[in-house]
């Protein structure tokens, strides 16, 4: 069902639906942090219409391509610096996320992103299928690094090095580079399921977006997002609205 405009009737049926549900499996995309001031990548006012001038990029993928980054690391760092001002804090989403799971009805959190901004809300079940910035090693000696051991870095857009002289990369997973073995090992075996809301993904990016989809033939489920994708019919719910708009209609 494709909902462009929340009544009452929708309202209550959504709510019923996520109050009934004890074991909510969320995935999302780029498109819950637009609201807290991080762009999307492929839309129409995405980062790549923009990145490549801004870092003189020979194309705009290169600032996440592994090699690109070996050679020339800092349009990253400078990218970075903007995901880690005092600006950018979660949004209603991510703290409405968190706060199913104080009421033990997550089952897990699957993000694409590499913000963080779902354990900045309190969210604990997440796991980050495109790494994030948690947690970084040196490129030469392979010396693990914990975020606040190199935060000042990112918050200045300037490159970390290691003692060794090696570049200190976070553990964000680029172009050339396999995901992390936590998101293989919940997509073999992923959580008992009995509600999947996707929210801010197009689930164009694989292998990713193959662990949604997986979930959702199995599933009731919700896609909140603003633009249509190739899956909306397999939905219960489709709702191609503001993700913040809908949550404050349906939490109260």
């Amino acid at each position: 069902m494709r909902v462009t405009n929340l009544n009452e009737n929708i309202i209550d049926e959504i709510t019923n639906l996520i109050e009934k549900s004890n074991h909510i499996t969320v995935f999302t995309g780029a498109g819950v942090s637009t609201n807290s001031g991080i762009p999307d990548f492929r839309g129409p006012n995405g980062l790549y219409k923009t990145i490549q001038k801004r870092f003189n990029l020979p194309f705009p993928e290169a600032v996440f391509e592994i090699n690109y980054f070996k050679s020339n690391p800092a349009p990253f760092f400078q990218l970075s610096k903007e995901m880690f001002n005092d600006e950018i804090k979660p949004t209603l989403f991510h703290k409405y996320i968190a706060y199913l799971e104080s009421k033990n009805k997550i089952a897990l959190v699957m993000t694409q992103n590499i913000d963080m901004l779902h354990q900045k809300a309190g969210s604990k079940k997440v796991i980050e299928c495109h790494g994030s910035y948690i947690k970084a090693h040196c490129l030469k000696c392979k010396k693990e690094y914990d975020f606040k051991e190199y935060e000042n870095n990112l918050k200045d857009g300037t490159i970390p090095y290691c003692d060794c002289k090696g570049i200190i990369k976070p553990d964000v997973v680029f172009f050339g580079e396999s995901l992390p073995e936590s998101f293989f090992e919940v997509y073999y075996n992923p959580p008992e399921t009995d509600l999947l809301i996707v929210a801010g993904s197009s689930l164009t990016v694989q292998p990713a977006a193959s662990f949604a989809l997986n979930l959702l033939k199995k599933t009731k489920s919700i896609l909140i997002n603003l633009e249509g994708t190739y899956y909306d019919d397999y939905f219960t719910y489709v709702i191609n609205i503001d993700i913040d708009k809908f949550v404050e209609k349906i939490w109260r």
